[in-house]
């Protein structure tokens, strides 16, 4: 028996897999990722020698008629061999987007037991068609829209490094810019032009832009960056994410579930500014529970602009204590262990 993860696209689909790939790993039992091909999961996977493979599949909603040919073609030729990897036997769990469908199909196919992490509080497309034939199906939000099956909240899986750090006491100053595996090019604009200010307010800004964007960036900041040479650091990709978050008094960031609850682990009071084109406007709500606790503060998109994100930016500085005894009274829950003890393999 082996555990198959299915799904991918992005890190947000990836990383609860990996975490709950850490309980299986100390119980020595088997599991395999089967991924897009996009690229992200193998930079991700092969450094952690986690046994993968990639599918070319790709979305049939909002395609041409030659583009759903083509996603229809892929679909079948991923899922014949989905079939010849999952097994009898096997459980596999479904972490969203459309490479999570083929192994879907695969495990009905061969009535292995199916399960399903919906991370996001609006549930996605290919996690409602197969949530009906799912054993359980995990979510992180307790008010997730268009949750079906036989649904348990355990949170959204971070992995266990990000519970073994203790959060920060004291102040340095430091603020990180997260724009998510991609990167954001509205957040770094927003904080390309609004630099002389943060800077004004005595911050240390570390900016993760994305890779493909940061010739961009860096040409939006132009002089700036040698101006604050010593206040601000342009990154492409952060390679140790925790340590660069532990270090952090406050992170500006998208608000994707798998950012929510990294940061909420690492208790950092946060400025979410969800991307105004997630589906459902899932974002904000993947945020709202927090900034309803006054763990953090929520920016529109559409409406940000320097001086509401000075203002903000303020209000978590001059209120940092309150801001951290929020987020200490504001339950954690360990997900991967929770979904590894529902999986009923021991």
């Amino acid at each position: 028996m082996k555990v198959i993860f299915a799904g991918g696209g992005t890190g947000g689909h990836l990383y609860p897999a990996i975490a709950i790939s850490e309980q299986l790993k100390k119980n020595n039992i088997d599991y395999y990722f089967m991924v897009s091909d996009r690229g992200i999961e193998r930079n991700i996977l092969r450094p952690l020698n986690c046994k993968f493979e990639e599918q070319k599949v790709s979305a049939y909603m909002n395609q041409s008629i030659t583009g759903k040919i083509k996603a229809v073609f892929n679909m079948i030729k991923a899922t014949g061999r989905a079939l010849k990897v999952v097994q009898k036997g096997d459980k596999v769990i479904l972490t969203g987007g459309f490479a999570a469908a083929p192994s879907a199909i695969a495990a009905i196919l061969k009535g292995c037991d199916l399960y399903l992490h919906e991370q996001n509080s609006v549930m996605g497309l290919v996690n409602r068609i197969f949530a009906r034939f799912s054993k359980k199906v995990f979510l992180s939000f307790e008010n997730t829209k268009n949750a079906k099956g036989n649904c348990i909240v355990t949170g959204n899986p971070v992995r266990e490094v990000f519970y073994n750090r203790q959060p920060k006491k004291d102040y340095s100053g430091n603020l990180l810019i997260l724009g998510g595996s991609q990167g954001s090019r509205k957040i770094n604009k927003l904080i390309s032009s609004s630099i002389d200010e943060i800077i004004s307010l005595g911050f240390n800004v570390t900016h993760q832009c994305g890779a493909k964007l940061y010739d961009e960036t860096k040409h939006m900041y132009g002089a700036k960056l040698d101006e604050y040479k010593d206040k601000l650091i342009l990154k492409a990709y952060i390679e140790n994410a925790v340590e660069e978050m532990s270090r952090a008094d406050i992170i500006i960031s998208r608000s994707g579930a798998g950012a929510v609850f990294e940061i909420k682990a690492l208790r950092c009071p946060a400025i979410y500014i969800p991307f105004a084109g997630a589906s459902e406007n899932h974002q904000y709500y993947n945020a709202l529970e927090e900034k309803n606790k006054g763990c953090c503060i929520i920016l529109e998109e559409s409406s940000t602009d320097t001086a509401s994100l000075k203002d903000a930016l303020l209000e978590i500085k001059d209120n940092i204590a309150v801001f951290r005894a929020n987020l200490e009274k504001s339950p954690v829950q360990k997900s991967s262990e929770i979904i590894f003890k529902e999986l009923d393999i021991i």
